[in-house]
């Protein structure tokens, strides 16, 4: 029988997720039938006994694939046997009798089922010695479903058991949400901007000479002044720009069907693909702005960008598998494999940052050039030569903190319905498939977050206050600070079953990876709606003023 379980090397991806796949005893040749085949027979001890009794307690259930179909049911059952609901009434019963009837056409395999035959299991109640016999059928059935539509039974599934219309209530939530933020900003423009742009037409035709600018119009000569930090902001829009089209590319792939339940290997797979190539992406927007602002040293700048995120992500996943080590849990890689890794990371993704920053610095060299008669309609403000405004006290609601959290909020508000339906899958059995409501949901909450710190931004002007470069990608990248005490929420209150320190650090730590790249993401995506707004009303004005 030690042929039959010999283990299949791993994956890359599978060594990530822990997947540890054996040969199961279980033959299943074409077209052949089977009744009463005896898999293996073994004896179980009471500490087995014991453990196969506390794993169906526990919902404990076995994972197989056969031509890439996956097969997933629960190790055993249990039912009450009197009306008292102590779990020492229950009878726990081993599944040990498994039938298999596989649908194919023609020569193709289409579908695989699996049924446990009732009242052969084996019961486990007792803590005793218990001889096993793993016997299985096997039925062939002839079916007229095409061999490319084989996976839809699998993108469906999921969908009925999260209910579809739990789906669209989460889109109808996110538009409410929308509807709100356009409002908002509407309010801002015809109560703010608009009406200091009619004035200043209405004085230009009276008077050609007139000087005295008011409200957000005097600190022209400020709002573009460059910002503090400059080269750790430009290695953070170029991380975040690489998340970005990272998770678009993800998204794709999952709407044309690329992804499918009970197997995480492929999404894994293209996350690390892609990430790696979009490396080029992180290199080109981070030098382009670096280069803007007036920096230098573009490679420093570079060493930064890449170690902005991947440097976090690699700590915390050293430190969770050194505790996953410890507890000899699958998820765990030797050191030599994680220092392979690495390397194999960098001499792939090292050149593409270089290649991207190289290419930014060319583009931008370019540009500067091309637009050295522009620097007039700045105010030599990217020069910084000129002392920028005293900003004058506000009121505290106007303040950082109350505006970063009303920033996060909205769009927080738009997503929490399909956020909850993300995490547990995220930590469940089964990957997420409905990509296409939550691609719509993305794009949405991206519209959301430009206009909510748009409307921010145009608060913070009309207050004469300038200083929005940093603010602007805070603000856009609040949105995971309340992702993540969603995620304590959730892990305290709501549908989880996790405990220990195992669980609860690999939760806790890798969900505050997923929400840094959600601050650097939407971050990059708040300060560019900002960056543009600004650019369009300032030149807007300099245009009138001349």
């Amino acid at each position: 029988m030690a042929d039959n379980f010999k283990k299949k090397n791993r994956t890359l991806s599978e060594l990530l997720s822990g997947d540890n796949l054996i040969k199961a005893p279980y033959e299943l040749e074409f077209l052949v039938e089977k009744r009463l085949e005896i898999a293996c027979s073994k004896t179980l001890t009471k500490e087995e006994v014991s453990q196969f009794r506390e794993a169906i307690k526990r919902n404990y259930y076995f994972q197989m694939y056969y031509d890439d179909l996956p097969i997933l049911e629960s190790i055993g059952e249990s039912y009450n046997r009197g009306i008292i609901t102590d779990m020492d009434n229950y009878t726990f019963i081993l599944h040990t009798y498994i039938q298999f009837e596989i649908l194919f056409n023609k020569d193709r395999v289409i579908e695989i089922k699996i049924q446990f035959i009732p009242g052969l299991g084996k019961d486990i109640t007792e803590d005793k010695e218990k001889c096993v016999d793993f016997v299985y059928n096997v039925y062939w059935k002839e079916v007229d479903t095409a061999f490319d539509k084989r996976m839809e039974k699998y993108l469906v599934a999921p969908s009925r058991r999260n209910h579809i219309e739990f789906n669209w209530f989460a889109i109808i939530n996110t538009c409410e949400s929308l509807i709100v933020a356009i409002g908002i900003l509407l309010k801002l423009y015809f109560h703010a901007l608009k009406k200091d742009f009619s004035e200043r037409l209405h004085y230009k035709e009276l008077n050609n000479n007139y000087q005295h600018e008011r409200r957000w119009k005097c600190i022209l000569d400020d709002v573009f002044t460059l910002p503090a930090h400059k080269s750790l902001l430009a290695a953070a829009l170029g991380s975040g720009t690489q998340l970005f089209t990272l998770t678009m590319v993800i998204l794709i792939l999952g709407v044309i069907g690329m992804f499918y339940p009970y197997n995480r290997v492929p999404l894994l797979t293209a996350l690390i693909i892609t990430y790696t190539i979009t490396s080029s992406v992180a290199g080109y927007t981070a030098t382009s702005v670096y280069c803007y602002f007036g920096g230098t040293n573009w490679l420093r700048n570079l060493l930064l960008t890449g170690c902005l995120f991947t440097g976090p992500l690699l700590f915390t996943f050293c430190l969770l598998n050194s505790i996953a080590s410890t507890y000899k849990a699958s998820i765990a890689l030797p050191l030599n494999t994680i220092i392979k890794f690495v390397l194999v990371w960098m001499f792939f993704a090292t050149p593409l940052y270089l290649l991207g920053g190289f290419i930014g610095k060319s583009s931008q060299t370019e540009v500067q050039a091309q637009s050295q008669n522009n620097k007039d309609e700045l105010k030599a403000s990217l020069t910084g030569v000129k002392a920028s405004r005293k900003i004058l006290k506000v009121p505290r609601f106007m303040c950082y903190l109350p505006q970063m959290a009303l920033a996060g909020i909205f769009p927080f508000s738009a997503i929490c319905v399909e956020l909850s339906s993300v995490v547990y899958s995220l930590w469940g059995y089964e990957n997420y498939t409905q990509y296409k409501f939550l691609f719509v949901t993305f794009i949405l909450l991206l519209i959301i977050t430009a206009l909510i710190n748009v409307g921010l931004i145009c608060c913070k002007i009309v207050s004469k206050d300038h200083k929005w470069w940093w603010r602007s990608f805070v603000y856009g990248g609040s949105i995971g600070l309340y992702v993540y005490a969603f995620c304590i929420h959730y892990l305290l209150y709501k549908r989880s079953d996790m405990s220990g320190s195992l669980q609860l650090s690999f939760f806790l730590g890798y969900m505050a990876c997923i929400c840094y790249a959600l601050f650097l993401m939407f971050g990059s995506v708040g300060f560019l709606a900002s960056y543009l707004f600004l650019r369009q009303i300032y030149h807007s004005l300099h245009y009138s003023k001349t």
